[in-house]
């Protein structure tokens, strides 16, 4: 096996920014995204974003699914939901509740603490203003903080920290919600300036990243998201991780595997810039 030869930065852009418009909100299904997108007002948007960014691991499908029954017993507004919570509603409300090896003691603990962020703060966007530093390098000293001000350590999977070593693609993804200008993404946290974000790492990305030559860390760890975000501000520094729902589409929808299926890379706008094993 052999890797094929890399192409320029101009031409890799150029692949990237027409990916990016080829895949919009009417690409989104399925996406955790779309749960978020279901409501107006930026208070319930930030308890959904939460909620359905912690538990997105697994299939796309499923995360929807699952997270979308919680926040529908929830009634029509997460937030005054979990303001107002009380656990021993919470056991019994979502008592059957289940997301791979995640329950209800979990997911009760994870509304107990936003809970508790709000009583305290107003809002889980004041906190994480409380917790904002401009001047870090990037966005991870503050993402720590904030994580840390919620989290037990029963939900130490839910809510990953960049302290821990973690990706935190978890966590990243609901940055990227909440602070990106741009649809899909809302824009509510105006406050943080995008250039200080940190790509979601999940194992589409990391897989598509190397072979576009844009990460060559093997483990999927911090580092190597801030290592593939770097190469991703050379062509776009004031908003680095605006590439990543259009890669992440790739993965989501099966159209860039593990095996090489030549239907699908004939066709793929990165061709010309990809790096996949050939034989």
């Amino acid at each position: 096996m052999r890797l094929s030869r890399p192409v320029r930065d101009e031409v890799l852009r150029d692949r990237l920014d027409r990916l990016v418009e080829t895949f919009d909100v009417s690409t989104i299904t399925p996406d955790p995204l779309e749960l978020v997108l279901r409501y107006r007002d930026p208070l319930d948007q930030e308890v959904a974003g939460l909620l359905a960014a912690a538990f997105a691991y697994g299939r796309a499908d499923i995360v929807v699914a699952n997270v979308g029954r919680v926040l529908d017993a929830m009634g029509p507004s997460p937030f005054l939901y979990v303001k107002a919570f009380e656990r021993s509603e919470g056991e019994k409300r979502f008592a059957n509740f289940a997301h791979r090896f995640q329950k209800t003691p979990e997911l009760v603990t994870l509304l107990a603490c936003m809970a508790e962020a709000i009583q305290e703060h107003g809002s889980l966007g004041a906190l994480f203003r409380a917790c904002y530093r401009g001047e870090d390098p990037d966005i991870g000293p503050s993402l720590a903080r904030f994580v840390e001000t919620m989290r037990t350590r029963s939900i130490n999977y839910l809510l990953t920290s960049p302290n821990d070593g973690s990706a935190c693609k978890r966590m990243n993804l609901y940055l990227r919600w909440m602070v990106r200008r741009t649809p899909p993404d809302l824009g509510l946290w105006t406050f943080v300036d995008p250039a200080k974000l940190v790509i979601p790492l999940d194992t589409h990305i990391h897989r598509i990243a190397t072979f576009l030559g844009l990460g060559r860390r093997k483990p999927p760890d911090w580092k190597a998201a801030r290592a593939i975000t770097d190469r991703l501000a050379k062509f776009d520094p004031a908003d680095p991780v605006r590439y990543d729902f259009a890669l992440c589409r790739l993965g989501i929808l099966d159209l860039c595997s593990r095996k090489r299926r030549k239907e699908n890379c004939e066709v793929c706008l990165l061709r010309e810039a990809c790096r996949f094993p050939v034989k």
